[in-house]
């Protein structure tokens, strides 16, 4: 299922006498060339040992489009079910993206999908399942399909339904054969705070191992070698202060560069580079500590900010062999054969993150877009609790499982410790940061930033429990519907964060579930508020901020003055006047002790 193309140019700029290192001779395949394949599905076995597949696809570039089938409008647990589950889907499908359409006891026109049953409340399409003494997990065929399968997650009642996606997710099950009961199933324990999967830890070496995503990553072959890379996340809220930053133990293995001829290895970040050293003619071996330029401040959230550390980053290490060839003449050819180079960088390297404190202002729609925090800190997000309606339609439980998904994408872990509620109240939603998914709780003048204030305020209000004011006049309704992402301080917490996501009917729900199945999508998404259209994604800057985090207070004071330069300014003064007016008594009274 997995095959490559290969495309080899051969050519000649000249009858005789061609240099091998040319660059007369190039070759540029078009990004927007395509492959047409005629394909025909065939059936395959119901066996759960294929399991992702045929489900989940990740031999390609595009989300994968899994359709989810309820009874009916489901239960805050069959939510929670489901969200575990499309939180699963996410850790597979990464960076590509995952979409979750949701039907109401209506079978999808194509595809495999994924159906939530219990003993009570099953889709007519499963009358005939034998009711079940326990969490089960089954593959069945489609109805009406000759190819298509369904995974069905079958229980009881809906605490069935969770341990059955629960112990699908921790792989500790034998999957064979088309159904699996559950027994003897263990809860996973909580996870720590900012131990994510994809997050590299702080203040530890860790192994370039540890980090690879595939075997030979690390190894680079050819002429003229390619780059190699190593993706490198860290959770989004650290502050670098001081003398912290990122060290680099770079253990790597090079072919000796041929007899004056020369060769050096250069290490880059985001394609800047970092550190660079010639390489010897005499070992094809060395060790070298690099080191990222500190800086001070919060991660980059922009590529064009150089030398500086992003929630996401790049790191690329290559080898540049540098050799003299001429061409000669036609009565004196030179016959060259150029020899194929190979760079390793050994997997037992290692990286240090160090000196660098958890610290972010909020609200921030970046860090949200980015990497999914407030709720990823914990990656099983056993700190937040999803509100979404009662009977909430089928395109608000696909906005729901959509940013599940994004959220895993971006961790590497299951959400199994997620709470999901059909109301907001202090007592469900205390200490926890808050996933709120609903419609469009006030109808948008305009998209302005009075109005984005106002939508935020009608967020606190919905979940107080308090009555939301219209605007007092309506001066344009966008047609179709809008999309929302809005953030702001949570009601009943100071250190926890609301992140609304809202719609205006089914073009406003269809609008943000298409930009939340990719989460290469929105960001460049900033502010507290960000409304969504057929056009464009407008954001702003509103309510009051606050700041989360275990940043020190006296570098806190730093900070607020290094964003107020007057203000930093009006200190220095108040701190020379003070100081000024300290000495002069001192030396007042040096005086007149002399004088006595």
């Amino acid at each position: 299922s997995n095959n490559q193309i290969t495309l080899e140019f051969v050519g000649h700029y000249q009858n005789i006498c061609e240099r091998p290192s040319s660059e007369t001779l190039w070759l540029n395949v078009d990004a927007k060339s395509q492959l047409s394949l005629v394909k025909q599905k065939v059936k395959i076995t119901n066996d759960l040992a294929r399991w992702p597949a045929p489900f989940i696809d990740t031999y390609t570039n595009n989300p994968s489009v899994i359709p989810v089938v309820f009874a009916k409008a489901p239960a805050s647990d069959t939510k929670k079910a489901a969200a575990i589950l499309a939180s699963l889907v996410g850790k597979y499908t990464q960076w590509r993206g995952a979409d979750f359409p949701v039907y109401y006891d209506r079978v999808p026109t194509d595809g495999h999908f994924f159906v939530f049953a219990t003993n009570s409340s099953r889709p007519s399409f499963l009358n005939d399942l034998p009711l079940v003494d326990g969490p089960h997990i089954f593959m069945m065929d489609a109805p009406e399909s000759r190819s298509d399968k369904m995974l069905v997650i079958a229980g009881r009642d809906d605490g069935d339904l969770i341990t059955a996606v629960k112990a699908l997710a921790s792989g500790e099950h034998v999957l064979i054969g088309d159904k699996l009961p559950i027994k003897d199933f263990k809860e996973p324990t909580e996870r720590m705070a900012y131990d994510a999967p994809n997050w590299v830890p702080i203040d530890e070496p860790i192994a370039f191992s540890r980090i690879m995503q595939y075997p030979g990553q690390l190894t680079s072959r050819g002429y003229a070698p390619p780059a190699v890379h190593m993706p490198m996340s860290v959770a989004p809220d650290l502050y670098m202060v001081g003398t912290g930053g990122l060290d680099v133990n770079l253990k790597y293995r090079y072919t000796k560069p041929e007899g004056g001829d020369q060769a050096q290895l250069r290490m880059r970040i985001n394609n800047y580079l970092i550190d660079s050293v010639n390489l010897s003619a005499q070992t094809s071996s060395g060790e070298r500590e690099m080191r990222l330029p500190s800086f001070n401040g919060p991660l980059a959230t922009s590529p064009s900010e150089a030398l500086a550390l992003a929630a996401q980053n790049d790191l690329s290490f290559e080898v540049v062999y540098r050799r003299e060839l001429s061409e000669g003449s036609p009565d004196n050819c030179k016959s060259v054969v150029l020899l194929p180079h190979q760079m390793e960088i050994d997997p037992a390297s290692t990286l240090t993150l160090n000196g660098l404190f958890h610290y972010a202002e909020m609200p921030n729609l970046t860090l949200f877009t980015q990497s999914a925090y407030p709720f990823s800190v914990y990656a099983d997000l056993s700190r937040t609790a999803a509100v979404i309606p009662k009977e909430a339609s089928a395109e608000k439980v696909t906005t729901l499982l959509n940013t599940m998904a994004r959220i895993s994408s971006v961790t590497g872990a299951v959400a199994t410790k997620i709470s999901v509620v059909d109301k907001a109240s202090e007592t469900a939603l205390d200490g926890k940061d808050i996933l709120f998914v609903g419609e469009m709780p006030i109808t948008l003048p305009d998209f302005k930033k009075d109005n984005a204030e106002q939508l935020q305020q009608a967020i606190a209000d919905s979940l107080k429990g308090e009555e939301v004011l219209q605007p007092e006049e309506i001066l344009f309704s966008p047609e179709g519907g809008v999309g929302a992402i809005v953030s702001l301080q949570s009601p009943f917490d100071s250190d926890r964060t609301v992140v609304a996501l809202l719609s205006e009917g089914q073009s406003g729900s269809y609008l943000l579930n298409e930009k939340l199945k990719s989460p290469s999508s929105m960001n460049t998404v900033a502010g507290a508020v960000a409304i969504i259209n057929e056009q464009s994604i407008v954001d702003f800057q509103v309510g009051d901020s606050y700041t989360i985090g275990n940043l020190p207070w006296y570098h806190k004071i730093w900070e607020t003055m290094s964003n107020h330069p007057l203000l930093l300014v009006l200190c220095a003064l108040v701190c020379a006047v003070l100081v000024g007016t300290g000495i002069f008594y001192f030396m007042r009274l040096w005086v007149r002790g002399r004088a006595k």
